[in-house]
């Protein structure tokens, strides 16, 4: 770029920041400020009041008292969690959640940092990398990957705030290298550290994207330097202290009971889901890489990915970015790579979660790509390029009201809704005996705040957990038999079923596992199949149905419209629970009831081949002969 064209661009950004009144040092100011408050108001619009779906309600738990969550327990977002719920604001979720906005808040700002440290490289004219960190940081915080994180209960946005100033240091070590100071490094190492404490397999993928330069900067400084490195994240690390010392509390949630080596470890290797990644994903992996790919393309429009492109060929050929440019590469492909190998769960934003810091990248390289176009613009007329960078990131914000709409948990109150039949309207001393992991934790985020002290709720896909069924039976003697039953078959067996339910009311949450033999003892009711002690007639059964049937018809109405995406999990609920209820009162014979479940389950999912199948096993009604109990066999699966 010319001298004059040089000047003429700086003199363009610096008059019209100085017609309305900023200094130098407000003009440094100004750029980052607007990066992080545009996407934190945003945020702070849409920010779910009650929880979500997923393991929103078990973050919550956690959050009531330094609790445990699942593994690998999450030791740094638990004592953050705990320290937001002491905030005098909304409810306890809604203060979890308000961590999630602020972290996504703090990513913001390290990922503008490092973007403008990046685009600082390709000696732009003056004004533009500043302009364009900003449209970067904007694009990447509206997208569902990143928003979806910074308005519910979770652990991504405070992963992706630690990932990206990870990311910030690793950039200011390559843009000073050769450097003897190596303070970046050791701040980076604690972040790493803090990240390792949070979600261990997602700060694991930083090292590979980070190597080359970690490992120039330590032998540049020597042994010392090394030391004083891994200091640094042991010190971070040392979060993980929380495990044991909570899991010797009276914490209302210590999933795992981490209280000796055995146990810690099997927390924090995240054992229990270990089996469902690589070869434990039935998708192919060509498959797999596809739908994230899509995945991406939708989220950040293909446009973008076509310009990250460019950035990437830019980045890689010039000299003066290509150290920095083969980091942002590495940290692009290895989280790519490594979301692909776990399997991509459609509609799960906890898939997107993983793949924050690759969206990051990909809105860093078209931002270069951008850039480079606006220099070269530049060069001949500054004012225009200017005109340019500006409109462009103004053009980002258009989109926002729309998406904010499509994604806006604010009024989210499905949760609620469920919570009354899941929860509230039980009778005293209930005992629920669930299946569905986000039953589970929706209610253990609801009794975490005090109601319903006096319903027992019997996690069953988790009693594998090390310690959980000896503190449900302490809490809950009565329990002992059926756990006892549990703990000898993998099942859950009729005779304490009965037992039980002639001492307590018992609820049990259908699931394909259900041994079909327990249908003989339960009758709906409402969410739930409830328990008899002394069986169920067919006549209790069609007794039952028309008064559960009404409450389940109740809340449909009350959720109303569920056309939005926000509402694409409570749909899946709504839709699980009635194909349950289908599938029960076809196996009891009941088939003009089960038909009754299917058309409200049609309605939520027309095309769903499942209820198409159990549809033409329950025959036409027309049919004489399709009368008496369906064989239920093929629509079920063994542990």
């Amino acid at each position: 770029m010319s001298a004059t064209a040089s000047r003429t661009a700086s003199g363009s950004v610096h008059d019209a920041a100085e017609a309305v009144g900023l200094d130098p040092r407000a003009r440094k100011v100004l750029a980052p400020a607007l990066a992080v408050a545009i996407p934190v108001a945003a945020l702070l619009a849409t920010l779910s009041p009650s929880g979500y779906w997923f393991d929103a309600g078990e973050l919550v738990a956690q959050a009531r008292d330094f609790g445990i969550s699942h593994p690998p327990g999450h030791p740094l977002f638990g004592t953050l969690a705990t320290l937001a719920g002491l905030v005098p604001l909304g409810s306890l979720a809604f203060r979890v959640a308000l961590l999630s906005a602020m972290s996504v808040g703090v990513a913001c700002f390290f990922f503008y940092r490092a973007a403008r440290a990046t685009l600082d490289t390709l000696r732009l004219a003056p004004g533009l990398a500043g302009i364009v960190a900003v449209g970067a940081t904007w694009l990447t915080a509206g997208t569902t990957a990143w928003w979806l994180q910074g308005i519910r209960p979770e652990v991504y946005a405070l992963q992706a705030a630690l990932v990206l100033f990870v990311v910030d240091r690793v950039v200011a070590l390559e843009v000073a290298s050769p450097t003897r100071d190596h303070r970046p490094l050791y701040a980076a190492a604690f972040a790493f550290g803090l990240a390792l404490a949070n979600h261990h397999f997602l700060a694991l993928l930083l090292l590979p994207a980070a190597a080359p330069t970690l490992a120039r900067a330590m032998l540049a400084g020597g042994r010392r330097t090394l030391m004083r490195a891994i200091a640094f994240g042991a010190l971070g690390l040392s979060t993980y202290l929380y495990l044991p010392l909570r899991a010797r509390s009276d914490a209302f949630q210590r999933f795992g009971q981490p209280d000796d080596l055995e146990r810690f470890w099997w927390v924090v290797s995240a054992q229990a889901f270990q089996k469902n990644t690589g070869d434990g994903v039935p998708d192919p992996l060509a498959q797999r890489f596809g739908e994230v790919g899509v995945r991406l393309a939708l989220d950040l429009h293909p446009a973008t990915l076509v310009l990250a492109l460019g950035g990437i060929y830019v980045a890689l050929r010039l000299r003066g970015t290509r150290r920095i440019g083969v980091f942002w590469v590495l940290l692009l492909a290895i989280h790519v790579a490594a979301r692909s190998w776990l399997g991509f769960v459609r509609h799960n934003p906890d898939a997107l979660g993983y793949l924050m810091p690759a969206v990051a990248a990909l809105a860093l390289f078209a931002a270069v790509f951008v850039a480079v176009i606006l220099h070269a613009v530049a060069t001949r007329m500054p004012r225009l390029a200017t005109t340019l960078a500006v409109a462009s990131v103004v053009a980002l914000l258009a989109p926002i009201p729309a998406t904010a709409r499509d994604i806006s948990l604010a009024r989210f109150r499905a949760g609620d809704a469920f919570d009354d039949l899941w929860l509230r309207e039980l009778p005293p001393r209930a005992v629920v005996l669930a299946h569905d992991p986000e039953t589970i934790f929706r209610l253990a985020g609801a009794r975490s705040i005090g109601e319903r002290p006096d319903v027992a709720v019997v996690p069953i896909p988790l009693l594998t957990y090390p310690g959980l069924v000896a503190d449900l039976a302490e809490k809950s003697p009565s329990l002992r038999d059926l756990l006892r039953t549990h703990l000898l078959t993998g099942r859950i067996a009729a005779a304490p079923l009965e037992s039980l339910a002639a001492r307590r009311p018992v609820f049990l949450e259908l699931d394909p596992r259900v041994d079909p033999e327990l249908y003989g003892t339960l009758v709906p009711e409402g969410h739930f199949h409830r328990a008899l002690a002394d069986g169920a007639t067919d006549t209790d059964v069609a007794d039952a149905e028309v008064v559960s049937r009404a409450r389940l018809d109740r809340l449909r109405q009350r959720l109303g419209d569920l056309d939005r995406l926000s509402d694409e999990e409570t749909r899946s609920r709504l839709l699980w629970q009635r194909y349950q209820h289908a599938l029960f009162l076809a196996a009891r014979g009941q088939r003009e009831a089960a038909r009754a479940h299917l058309q409200v389950a049609f309605e939520l999912h027309p095309d769903d081949p499942d209820l198409h199948a159990l549809a033409r096993a329950l025959g036409d009604p027309a049919d004489e002969e399709a009368t008496g109990p369906v064989d239920i066999t093929p629509f079920l699966f063994a542990e």
